[in-house]
């Protein structure tokens, strides 16, 4: 094996060991059926080899089929990688796959630049907020 493959392998791997483990209150959050549906109409919706991009968690997923999807990026943060383990769940809860090895390329994130106090909450802080998906 190339030094290239085992340092993307072991990224992979890494990825899926970096997420963080859910409360009861999170598991109970990602398996409601309001998202059980909206990840069974997102895989229905689109094509296979479609993109979705979840900008606002900094994830982006690639349709595979009817009821499988890949994560093809994830942010290196808290809040993305945090949602990740959120739609792992909600996929497992569906009967669905969402493949992350060997698929996952982690992104580097890069903080925004802070404007004046606008009142924007910063969304680390506000997960259960931001866990209302819509298929676009």
């Amino acid at each position: 094996m190339s030094d290239t493959t085992e340092d993307n392998t072991r990224s992979q791997m890494m990825i899926v060991e970096m997420l963080p483990e859910l409360t009861e209150e999170w598991i109970r959050d990602a398996t409601q059926n309001e998202h059980l549906e909206w990840a069974r109409g997102m895989l229905e919706f689109y094509e296979p080899g479609a993109i979705h991009e979840i900008e606002e968690w900094g994830i982006t997923l690639q349709i595979v089929s009817s009821d499988t999807a890949r994560c093809i990026s994830v942010f290196d943060h808290g809040y993305p990688m945090h949602m990740l383990q959120m739609l792992i769940t909600t996929f497992e809860a569906a009967g669905l796959t969402l493949e992350i090895a060997p698929y996952t390329v982690l992104r580097p994130y890069v903080a925004p630049e802070k404007e004046e106090d606008d009142g924007a909450e910063d969304p680390q802080n506000s997960v259960r907020q931001a866990y209302a998906m819509e298929v676009v």
